[in-house]
């Protein structure tokens, strides 16, 4: 199994795998809400690799946030994906769409972990709709598609390609607002 942890040592908070590679495992919702005490962290939603989601609150709004954070000493492991997660940031930051996630918030913890905060969008993702109940029917797929197609075309606009569209970046809030993240 090549990830399975394997005896070695290993940059804080990751785990050696056989494959030579690092297992990150993100920060318990306690310790993160130590690190950002200006949101009430609630829940860990995700995880890879790369980062992991949190559903929080930010405690000066009263406001659901998701908080995406990236593992400490990715830099090290792929310093363009660090300056492309600042870039996201700030761009995203600067768009004002309907059906693309607001950015609120961006830094780093006293650990060393970059984070994003963003709008928390209370549903599910195209992904898991998909592994749920297999094709969409044409009419609703077309109509998810559409604005898609006008978040991206927002984007471009502004100079801004996505680079990694896929059903999991499409969330459809609980009232049907089609949101495309990251």
């Amino acid at each position: 199994m090549p990830d399975e942890p394997i005896p070695g040592p290993t940059p804080t908070g990751f785990q050696r795998t056989q494959g030579g590679g690092f297992k990150w495992q993100p920060p318990t919702v306690e310790h993160l809400g130590k690190l950002l005490p200006q949101y009430e962290i609630e829940s860990l939603l995700g995880y890879g690799g790369m980062g992991a989601v949190y559903k929080g609150k930010q405690k000066s709004l009263d406001r659901a946030v998701a908080i995406k954070i990236l593992p400490p000493g990715l830099e090290e492991e792929d310093a363009s994906y660090i300056e492309r997660f600042k870039n996201e940031a700030r761009v995203m930051a600067k768009f004002t769409h309907p059906a693309i996630v607001a950015v609120y918030d961006f830094g780093e913890t006293s650990e060393g972990q970059l984070y994003i905060v963003m709008e928390f969008v209370d549903g599910t993702d195209v992904q898991k709709m998909l592994h749920a109940q297999g094709r969409l029917p044409p009419e609703h797929a077309l109509a998810v598609t559409a604005h898609v197609c006008d978040a991206l075309a927002y984007a471009h606009k502004n100079g801004v390609i996505h680079r990694d569209i896929k059903p999991a970046k499409v969330l459809i809030n609980m009232e049907g607002a089609v949101k495309v993240a990251d």
